[in-house]
């Protein structure tokens, strides 16, 4: 339960950080309405039509529209869509201009990976995380929660050793 709360609070700051410069939607003429539909169809607590809306007005707007893969990172997760999750949370990597926004981007990708690692038991979803978590602290040293969340994730992995080092970073 505890690990549970930790990472709701981790997953939380992830997207409340990159909340911070939240666009408003799609910008390409026919993806809003497909996004419109995904927030109506939320409100009808029809979540994966909603799932489904998102990624429709994703691909209208030429798959740069963040505000979507947020949204389909949110309700990919939750409806354990990890594949949809993945492809918005790469979209979101390859979209990204700067350090700040790079390091952001693959937090959110590990994150995901990590999510799906404790949902599956697998390791290998455990090793992409890592991987994204060290190609975050690449983009932004200076980055705790990713810090954090990586020597979460090397003890999941076993690597006590190699998480005690980044606990104490």
């Amino acid at each position: 339960m505890r690990h549970g709360a930790m990472l709701v609070l981790l997953t939380g700051l992830g997207i409340l950080a990159l909340a911070q410069n939240d666009p408003q939607g799609p910008s390409n003429e026919n993806a809003p309405k497909a996004y419109k539909q995904g927030l109506d169809d939320l409100e009808h607590r029809m979540t994966a039509a909603a799932l489904d809306s998102f990624k429709k007005a994703d691909k209208l707007d030429d798959k740069k529209c963040l505000a979507c893969q947020k949204k389909m990172i949110e309700y990919g997760v939750g409806l354990e869509d990890w594949k949809t999750a993945k492809t918005a949370g790469e979209e979101m990597v390859a979209e990204a201009q700067g350090p700040k926004e790079t390091a952001l981007a693959h937090y959110e990708l590990g994150v995901i990976w990590m999510k799906e690692g404790l949902a599956k038991h697998k390791d290998e979803s455990f090793e992409h995380a890592h991987e994204e978590m060290t190609k975050a602290l690449a983009a932004s040293a200076n980055f705790p929660d990713a810090v954090f969340v990586d020597g979460r994730i090397l003890a999941f992995l076993k690597q006590d050793d190699r998480a005690k080092v980044r606990f104490e970073q």
